[in-house]
């Protein structure tokens, strides 16, 4: 803060006296031009009217001369330069008297402008001769019939068309206001040290206000951070030399004791939380099968049941001597095409109760054992079958083949079907379809997966609070928020393994896992 007052205010005081330099001339210029209307007016014309005076530009010495408006702006101009200020009236039309002088390129702007826009001010800041000099100029027209008269009919008028309105030239005021400037910075430096003082007064004020407390909450701050990390046996000395300290003391104690109490039912609850969602699970995965089972099993028994049909009128016409060898050809024919058809609906019931049964028995034992890593991905995948095809999903894998190892098979397939369930609520949930990509590799001691979809990503405000437990998106449409808090649990607690996340608004999901293999003795 003193910085940046140290900064704008001998900017903020130096503008203000340029300002005030500015406005005071232009207000002198505003009086000449109104000075100059009055003598135009009260004394010019009475003096024509009785021709006792004439008024002329070679007016000194001449007891019956007066000075014309503009050559008495001329002889102010030079008492005004003997006081602090000069004063300028110029025209690119001068009389011959003024034709030698030769505007400088400030002039020849301000005409150039205020020709354009007489209600114009034109000033600018110069450095002379280490002095500060204020040029002002504003535009001088014709206010008076007279004036104009007088411009059009002289003998030496450079000019003779002139009208009321018109720019005849400009009048320039130019002051030195280098004794201002330094007035104000006089003036931003005493502001500044009076800031800077008042600013170390403050600071030594609060530093004793606050060093009688200040170890007693650096040591309540010290336990709140060694809580925070984990460390529940953490105590804090129990004296107080405010009221405030000893309220700050009992607080920490309450929320240690809550924190404890909250920890150890927090457990509890993922416990219970983690067992209800995976009997959840294998719920929602049985009527998924039972679904997808029904419709091969219903085919089957009916094309049994024409099979048995073939079969009494075959029996029928067989008994009463009516068979022939087309009726026989017929129900060979019938029979080959009833079977072919129960063998290949049987088989897919067959396949599909097989990988549930394999995903399922996995996941309620929890049990280590060795699996050829390929069979067992198309295993899960095979099981979720029927949640991909409803919704139009594919799921490609490439896995190493050939490779058996040891591992938690059923943890391994709770987080697989969790990822592609996932992905099917909430990745594809604005898409007809979608694509999933399992990478699966093993290295000596370790497996790594790479799991990706093509659906519509996770913004990355969300994206690192998607792994705390209940935290959804679909509140309002039934989700438990439980999804990615039991896949990071599971990898990271019962794999020993880690997880990344990766996403974007529009760019898919990206989950890299990683775990150990265990050595076959960790089975028994």
């Amino acid at each position: 803060m003193l910085a940046v007052l140290s900064f704008s205010i001998p900017m903020v005081v130096e503008r203000n006296a340029e300002q005030h330099a500015l406005h005071t001339a232009l207000n002198s210029l505003k009086q000449l031009k109104l000075l100059r209307v009055y003598y135009t007016k009260n004394i010019v014309e009475k003096v024509q009217a009785y021709v006792v005076l004439a008024p002329v530009i070679k007016h000194l010495n001449e007891t019956d001369k007066i000075p014309l408006p503009a050559t008495m702006i001329h002889d102010l101009s030079q008492l005004f330069d003997e006081h602090g200020s000069k004063l300028n009236l110029y025209s690119p039309y001068p009389f011959p008297n003024r034709q030698h002088i030769v505007l400088d390129p400030f002039q020849q702007k301000a005409w150039l402008e205020l020709n354009e826009n007489p209600s114009k001010i034109i000033s600018v800041i110069n450095k002379e001769n280490d002095h500060t000099v204020l040029r002002v100029a504003i535009s001088d027209q014709m206010q008076v019939q007279t004036c104009v008269d007088c411009h059009n009919n002289h003998p030496l008028t450079p000019k003779s068309d002139w009208k009321l309105g018109d720019v005849r030239g400009v009048l320039e005021m130019s002051i030195d206001i280098s004794s201002q400037l330094a007035l104000a910075n006089t003036l931003s430096l005493w502001i500044i040290s009076c800031i800077l003082i008042a600013c170390t007064l403050l600071v030594i004020i609060f530093y004793f206000l606050t060093g009688k407390i200040t170890e007693q909450v650096s040591n309540i701050s010290q336990g709140m951070i060694d809580l925070g990390k984990g460390n529940y046996e953490t105590e804090i000395p129990q004296y107080s030399i405010t009221l405030e300290a000893h309220q700050m003391y009992t607080a920490f104690q309450l929320f240690k004791t809550a924190l404890l109490e909250r920890q150890e039912l927090e457990k509890k609850q993922q416990l219970q939380i983690f067992e209800t969602e995976k009997v959840n699970s294998l719920g929602r995965m049985v009527a998924s099968i039972a679904h997808d089972v029904n419709t091969p099993i219903g085919i089957s028994v009916t094309a049994t049941s024409f099979l048995q049909d073939e079969i009494e009128i075959l029996a029928k016409k067989f008994a009463s001597g009516e068979l022939n060898e087309e009726d026989f050809d017929f129900f060979l024919e019938s029979s080959r095409s009833s079977i072919t058809i129960l063998t290949r609906n049987l088989s897919s019931a067959a396949d599909l109760i097989r990988s549930f049964k394999q995903v399922s028995v996995d996941q309620m034992s929890e049990q280590v054992r060795e699996v050829l890593l390929s069979e067992y991905f198309k295993e899960v995948i095979h099981s979720m079958l029927p949640k991909t095809k409803r919704a139009q999903v594919t799921v490609d894998l490439d896995c190493i083949e050939g490779r058996s190892c040891f591992i938690y098979p059923g943890f391994l397939s709770q987080v697989i079907t969790n990822l592609i369930a996932n992905s099917i609520i909430h990745g594809f949930a604005e898409q007809n379809n979608g694509t999933i990509t399992l990478a699966v590799s093993a290295q000596e001691n370790e497996v790594s997966i790479q799991y990706s979809d093509d659906g519509i990503g996770i913004a990355d405000d969300i994206l690192p609070k998607v792994m705390e437990p209940f935290f959804t998106t679909k509140r309002d449409e039934g989700g438990s928020g439980l999804g990615f808090s039991i896949i990071h649990n599971i990898v990271t607690q019962k794999l020993n393994g880690h997880i990344k996340l990766t996403s974007g608004v529009g760019k898919g999901l990206t989950v890299d896992i990683s775990f150990p293999i265990l050595k076959q003795a960790a089975s028994s």
